[in-house]
């Protein structure tokens, strides 16, 4: 038995790049498995040696997103059955130990006692600052060119797990009435990674809404993918005015950490959540994670 690693692709070749060349360091192929929602030939392409499965996608669903996590955490508990555990993130998430504990992710998630049966790994964005970083070279390591996250509770996502688990939308939040919050173990959010990539990435977006038939306006995903243009242009330019820590302590999220346990619940709904603030600062990842992603 081993850890499966689980994502779901929509017009997503660049990040499944990315997941892809990270995940294959730490398990052999059998072991990634890449849901394409709808159609996605450009999956079957990269991912050939993988598990790519296809499940049917209707672009005017108004319930597009509470679907697809039905489904994911239906598939992700099944392979709990033959996995010690399983992890799934969006593709523009990815999974990383702090190097300072060693390179074996694999090793390290197996190393976890067994009755912490979901995990959380604290949620770091990746922000790109491009008043001081230059536009992406897509030939470079990301963590070669990209230095400031901000902690953001939003990707802080119980997405370990060895039981069966229900997920709400976006995977914020689940029924598993415990959090175990791994002091070693961060998932960074890649979407803010560049200024014109994410800008256009969101303009695409904008094109999936639909009327439905009371000609309502029916907006497809949540969180930023929500937003009019306008409120994500102002809302991405305030990267630019935030503090940047970047003394001996620039990456201690101790404090972070203990806010997150201690706002840990139940919900109205019955699913378990914690407190999805986001940090107003920006904090300078260490050179120990250059080629990490």
């Amino acid at each position: 038995m081993s850890v499966a690693f689980v994502t779901m692709v929509y017009n997503d070749q660049f990040f499944l790049d990315i997941w892809l060349r990270h995940y294959r360091k730490h398990v052999a192929p059998e072991h990634l498995y890449i849901i394409t929602h709808g159609p996605q030939p450009y999956a079957h392409e990269m991912a050939g040696d993988c598990n790519v499965i296809e499940i049917e996608r209707d672009p005017l669903n108004p319930r597009l997103d509470q679907d697809r996590f039905v489904w994911l955490s239906t598939f992700c508990s099944e392979l709990t059955e033959r996995y010690q555990r399983v992890v799934w993130n969006d593709v523009d998430e990815i999974l990383v130990l702090d190097p300072q504990h060693g390179a074996g992710l694999v090793d390290y998630i197996l190393g976890i006692p067994r009755e912490q049966e979901v995990i959380t790994a604290l949620g770091l964005e990746l922000c790109h600052r491009f008043d001081q970083e230059n536009d992406y070279d897509y030939s470079r390591p990301m963590f070669a060119q990209r230095r400031y996250v901000r902690m953001n509770g939003w990707y802080t996502k119980p997405s370990m797990t060895s039981v069966p688990i229900i997920w709400g939308p976006d995977g914020h939040g689940s029924s598993y009435h415990q959090i175990h919050l791994d002091p070693n173990l961060y998932t960074f959010h890649l979407k803010w990674f560049d200024q014109m990539f994410h800008i256009n990435r969101h303009r695409d977006r904008l094109k999936l809404r639909f009327k439905d038939g009371e000609g309502q306006e029916v907006i497809v995903g949540a969180g930023s993918w929500a937003w009019s243009e306008q409120t994500y242009l102002m809302v991405s330019n305030a990267f630019l005015r935030q503090r940047i820590i970047d003394d001996e302590n620039a990456f201690d999220f101790s404090r972070h950490r203990q806010r997150v346990i201690d706002s840990f619940k139940e919900g109205r709904t019955g699913m378990y959540k914690i407190d999805w603030f986001v940090d107003g600062d920006l904090h300078l990842l260490p050179e120990r994670f250059i080629g990490t992603v």
